[in-house]
């Protein structure tokens, strides 16, 4: 099973990580957060850092870590990403409830597939609402 850490402002992969695991009806033991704080100044990088490499480490039982991220180009974003190149771990960015559900429910796919169907999830998440 690939592993699924979470990386958002503040507490926002957290939220989404408990909404999910109510909808799905339950708790999720390879799954991950980070909450990084919006104010982040610096010389804290590292601490965030430090926690996104821990639990890479931690949820990496071979087959990887998908990375999930709430904005491209974020501070989350970018931490996540320094880890992409040395470790088996792909970052997709643009969190929503349909992308966890998704990525969780096809969790057990290779690291890559899952990445694609964590997009695919996310995007078919996003719909306009017909006007009555």
């Amino acid at each position: 099973m690939v592993g699924i850490l979470i990386v958002t402002h503040n507490h926002i992969g957290e939220e989404i990580l408990k909404t999910a695991q109510t909808i799905l009806a339950k708790k999720l033991p390879l799954v991950k957060t980070v909450s990084v704080p919006g104010d982040l100044s610096p010389d804290e990088l590292g601490i965030y850092a430090d926690q996104i490499k821990m639990s890479i480490d931690i949820l990496n039982k071979g087959q990887g870590v998908l990375i999930v991220t709430d904005m491209f180009g974020a501070t989350p974003s970018n931490l996540a990403h320094y880890f992409s190149e040395n470790h088996k771990v792909k970052v997709i960015s643009g969190l929503n409830l349909s992308m966890l559900i998704r990525i969780i429910h096809y969790s057990d796919q290779p690291l890559e597939l899952l990445a694609q169907i964590g997009i695919v999830g996310g995007n078919k998440g996003i719909t306009k609402e017909t006007d009555l």
